[in-house]
């Protein structure tokens, strides 16, 4: 229920946070929902396709305009659209895989972030820059952050004296998406850094460190940057979260939530089969069978039917269980608790030399110098 303009507001988590504690394809016009059952024998609700809001795409175009590899006219049908109109995500993916392509920047994820001004979010930027303090600040991103993302979740957890915010991917995303998502989210959570100390902020990226380091510099303006971590998100003082931000405004912080509210009441409700067939995946790993062929049954459908309603939801069964093996290896592995071999069984690999060659292929690292290097970083920081 959107409050009314004025009234106090209650610091508890709002619905969708959890805490520890308490191809970009301009061409692709995304498709109204199907209303006439009649013409699947589905249940409606499995017709939902997961979207990204044509604010996402803003930054990326202006970093392409100038660009001489990108055929003329190729974002026409976008820069008409409303910034609050949607595009499938599995469109987005895969125009970005071909910008990447036609470019040859890897870095454009994080050019865009570099180029998103305070506004582009619309209600999400206003929302988190007009909150109180920054624990409020957090809980209004991952509030209404489906008003530009469907995808996407974020969680704020508290690890003793620092606290960090982890970004969760419901679909596999390719690495400039990525960095464009902690590229964005830093910028827009600048208030929030400049609390703390300078020296304990930093970013985190799952994906393995680039030959250029760069434009991860410029873009997170000099913060540490770590690669091969266990999560993509920011690491920072809990300090923080209680203290009241210099661009707080409790009137306009109200209205915005009002407005926010009302916005997303207005989108059609979340369907992620992608977060079932993950569950499934999780169940039957240890078991050694977390194959297409074994899960489809359990959730009711055919392989053929899994795979065409994941690929609407951006992303494959493959990606999903070689995505959340590596999550797991990577958690598994830095914990020292388990040996590697247990760590291959409980990710259901038939032997551990399969399991060896996977960690590599993800981290450029064999398991066991992985676990040693991120001791030796936990002893020295």
């Amino acid at each position: 229920m959107s409050q009314s303009p004025g009234s106090p507001r209650k610091s508890e988590p709002p619905t969708g946070v959890r805490s520890d504690r308490d191809s970009l394809r301009p061409s692709a016009i995304p498709r109204a929902p199907r209303r006439d059952k009649s013409v699947s024998d589905e249940p409606l609700e499995d017709d939902y396709e997961p979207s990204y809001s044509v604010r996402l795409i803003r930054p990326f175009l202006r970093v392409l305009q100038t660009s001489d590899r990108i055929p003329s006219g190729m974002f026409a049908a976008v820069e008409v659209l409303d910034c609050d109109q949607r595009i499938p995500v599995s469109e987005v993916h895969r125009g970005l895989d071909t910008i990447v392509e036609l470019t040859g920047d890897r870095e454009i994820g994080l050019k865009a972030a570099y180029a998103s001004t305070p506004g582009d979010g619309g209600a999400l930027d206003y929302a988190i820059s007009s909150a109180s303090t920054a624990r409020d600040a957090i809980y209004a991103a991952a509030r209404y952050i489906r008003l530009v993302n469907d995808t996407l979740e974020l969680r704020l957890e508290t690890l003793g004296s620092n606290a960090r915010i982890a970004l969760e991917n419901r679909v596999s995303m390719p690495r400039a998406a990525i960095d464009f998502q902690l590229g964005a989210l830093f910028r827009a959570f600048a208030h929030v850094w400049s609390l703390g100390s300078k020296g304990v902020m930093r970013v985190s990226f799952v994906h393995a460190a680039p030959e250029s380091l760069t434009e991860y510099q410029r873009t997170f303006a000099g913060f540490p940057v770590d690669f091969g971590a266990t999560f993509n998100g920011f690491t920072f003082e809990a300090s923080a979260l209680s203290r009241r931000l210099a661009s707080a405004d409790s009137i306009l912080h109200d209205v915005i939530l009002g407005h926010a509210e009302m916005m997303l009441a207005e989108l059609p409700p979340a369907r992620q089969l992608t977060e079932r067939v993950r569950n499934a995946i999780v169940a039957e790993l240890a078991g050694g069978n977390p194959s297409v062929t074994h899960i489809a049954p359990r959730l009711h459908m055919s392989p053929r039917t899994l795979e065409r309603k994941l690929e609407r939801e951006g992303t494959t069964f493959s990606s999903l269980l070689d995505d959340l093996r590596k999550r797991l290896a990577l958690r598994y592995v830095a914990s020292n608790d388990l040996e590697l071999a247990e760590i291959a069984f409980l990710l259901g690999f038939a032997r551990t030399t399969g399991f060896h060659r996977a960690f590599k292929r993800w981290t450029g690292e064999t398991p066991l110098h992985y676990r040693r290097t991120r001791h030796t970083q936990e002893r020295s920081g």
